[in-house]
């Protein structure tokens, strides 16, 4: 039996009524199974309220970070159409849909970039694009809803790295060939809330309602560290720095600020198994389960210094992300040195080989998308030939 938001959907004659239709994606904003509600997570924080300090603020002292943060994955994950890279992934293509055989039209009429389904009577423009690109860019159909919040719709397709249009991930089971739901799934007022404050910055909401004029796209400086308004206030009076730091946070700590958008482990129903294929998709809930992770207490470094791993170990987010495997491997290195007091050394291939193929290999999600295990752990299904470079 259909709800109310679900009938509302259907009804061609709502649509007339919308003030707006804005179409966004995003893989963060995907709804997982094993997942709580939105109204159940713990919400990521969106900063929607004065006072707030801006990227240029930042960028004053901070220039040798921001003046190369804008090529980093987590400052396009949400764009405001027309960037004409973003415009380029839809524009004047069309797809068909494997299941079901709706077919999607996208185009381009005076800087507006549309969408149109044999599914669907109405051509629905597209405004904000979300997800940088690095794993997919997916469009999320908005309007407010009876009670004056913001709702929405997913769209069920979605660009992928290796240039195709496809099935978004997550959808598909997705049966409907006729109306509104053929386009997508629909997401509550708390979880559309939870797709914007997960891609951006600064994100206004008054009483469930977005302000889409307001925000502030792409992940910056104040979304990631706390106490920025204090840090700026006791800097300009001549204070010490008061600046919250990743480093002064505990490894579990640091993992789980990453996890608000990235998914943190105590938001999975159930037990978490390594044979659950959808882990990979959340890299700071495999981490945490790790024996790196879970040992590391008791590690010491080369250099004597505690041995320390969490996201930023690896990974610089104000950064592109590096691909070189050796650079990874060297971190794997610090611990499994030849050291007294080193882990031990892998007794199945030499210590200059790929450690990642093995204990951190890609998972496909779909024909189009690939994960990085990040529950770093001797995998059962184990192939020797896979320390080949």
């Amino acid at each position: 039996m259909q709800n109310d938001s679900e009938k509302r959907l259907k009804s061609d004659s709502v649509l007339w009524l919308l003030p707006m239709l804005i179409l966004v994606g995003g893989l963060a904003s995907l709804a997982v199974s094993r997942t709580h509600s939105s109204e159940e997570r713990p919400r990521p924080v969106v900063l929607s309220s004065q006072p707030r300090v801006s990227q240029e603020r930042c960028a004053e002292c901070h220039s040798d970070i921001t003046d190369e943060f804008h090529l980093a994955p987590h400052s396009r994950t949400l764009k405001r159409v027309p960037p004409d890279e973003f415009i380029e992934k839809f524009a004047g293509r069309s797809v068909k849909l494997q299941g079901t055989g709706v077919e999607m039209e996208y185009r381009v009429e005076n800087d507006q970039l549309t969408v149109s389904s044999s599914a669907y009577s109405r051509e629905l423009p597209i405004e904000w694009i979300f997800g940088s690109g690095t794993h997919a860019c997916t469009p999320l159909i908005t309007w407010t809803d009876a009670h004056g919040k913001t709702t929405s719709l997913e769209h069920s397709v979605s660009w992928y790295p290796d240039g195709k249009l496809a099935r978004t991930l997550g959808m598909e089971e997705l049966k409907e060939t006729e109306g509104l739901l053929a386009l997508g799934v629909p997401r509550t007022p708390a979880q559309t809330v939870n797709c914007f404050g997960c891609h951006a910055t600064h994100v206004p909401v008054h009483q469930g309602k977005i302000d889409f004029d307001g925000i502030e796209p792409g992940i910056g400086c104040v979304r990631c560290h706390k106490g920025t308004v204090e840090h700026v206030r006791n800097m300009d009076e001549g204070f010490a720095a008061t600046i919250e730091r990743f480093s002064q946070l505990s490894p579990r700590e640091a993992v789980d600020r990453c996890g608000e958008c990235h998914r943190r482990a105590d938001e999975l129903d159930g037990e978490i198994r390594p044979d659950d294929k959808t882990l990979p998709r959340f890299a700071s809930v495999g981490l945490v389960q790790s024996p790196c992770f879970k040992q590391q207490a008791g590690m010491k470094l080369p250099s004597g210094k505690p041995a320390r791993l969490d996201c930023t170990t690896c990974h610089d987010p104000h950064r592109p992300a590096i691909h070189d495997w050796k650079v990874h491997t060297a971190v794997c290195l610090d611990c499994h040195h030849s050291g007294n007091e080193a882990a031990h050394d892998c007794p199945r291939a030499a210590r200059d080989s790929n450690c990642l193929k093995c204990h951190m290999p890609k998972v496909p999600a779909n024909d189009h998308l690939e994960f990085t295990d990040h529950w770093i752990r001797i995998q059962e299904n184990f192939d020797s030939d896979s320390v080949d470079d």
